[in-house]
């Protein structure tokens, strides 16, 4: 099931045992995130535990969410620019049981999210790596809790001297040789409007596209900026263009120059219908 905006203003809000306001996005077969705009920033917290996320990526901003709690999907990557942009404030993120196997991608959570202080990977590939927790904690520096184990002063020195060490040089190496390879778009494979909004705009468009669906007044307004994200053109392009070939005034009345020799012909013909109209009186 999409993620549309008529699915997030029919979901169940509330406030939850934390006391943070609450939309709950659970079981849903959701495929991927969209639409979260039309929330106005009116959540602490998003539960879309049990769903088909593949991507932890294409959030509005939402500078009140403090809590994500995605546990049951199978996200494998993340994008780090969107996270940081667009939910710097996340405090609790729960990851548990997806298909996360790369420490690149723990990396990406420590460059994101700056403020993260509990943070579980708890049934992820990536909790079998060798190293795992000293790396997430040196990458991670805000966190206090990871895989519900509280962080010790310990653990912190430890994971320190890791990185100081020739074996956490090596590590690094072959971390940052992961992220070379590291899942990516190919420009025009997008099939979904998620998709073809990563592959076909440019980062300021893409926050302009955030910012027409965050200020949009309906929920087909939305679908009328997704229909137009999907077929990889401008939503503000697609409503010119929907003008134009309807004969109507697309808001810019201002006349544009006409090519060369257009204006010289344009300009004699009246004289002429003119010269012509005297001789005929």
């Amino acid at each position: 099931m999409r993620l549309s905006a008529d699915l997030i203003g029919s979901s169940e809000q509330r406030t939850n045992d934390l006391g943070e306001r609450e939309i709950v996005l659970r079981g849903l077969a959701i495929p991927a995130i969209e639409h979260l705009g039309v929330t106005r920033d009116a959540f602490d917290a998003i539960d879309m535990t049990d769903n088909r996320l593949s991507r932890l990526e294409n959030f509005p901003r939402l500078n009140r969410l403090s809590s994500l709690y995605l546990s049951g999907n199978v996200i494998e990557t993340i994008d780090a620019n969107n996270l940081e942009k667009n939910i710097s404030h996340l405090i609790h993120l729960d990851l548990s049981h997806n298909r996360i196997s790369s420490l690149f991608e723990v990396g990406n959570l420590g460059s994101a999210c700056k403020k993260l202080e509990i943070l579980n990977l708890d049934g992820n590939p990536v909790t079998r790596r060798q190293h795992y927790r000293l790396y997430t904690i040196k990458h991670i520096p805000s966190l206090k809790v990871l895989d519900f184990e509280r962080i010790t002063k310990t653990e912190r020195n430890r994971a320190e001297r890791l990185a100081n060490s020739a074996a956490g040089a090596a590590l690094e190496s072959d971390v940052q040789e992961e992220g070379k390879h590291a899942k990516t778009f190919t420009p025009g494979e997008g099939k979904s409007a998620e998709e073809s909004f990563v592959v076909n705009f440019t980062p300021e468009e893409k926050e302009q596209i955030r910012q027409m669906v965050a200020n949009a007044k309906s929920p087909q307004e939305i679908e009328e900026i997704e229909r137009s994200v999907k077929r990889g053109i401008f939503p503000g392009k697609a409503a010119a263009e929907a003008a134009a070939a309807a004969g109507a005034p697309n808001g810019d009345n201002r006349k544009r120059p006409a090519p060369d020799g257009e204006a010289d012909a344009s300009s004699s013909e009246p004289a002429g219908d003119s010269k012509k109209q005297k001789t005929d009186s």
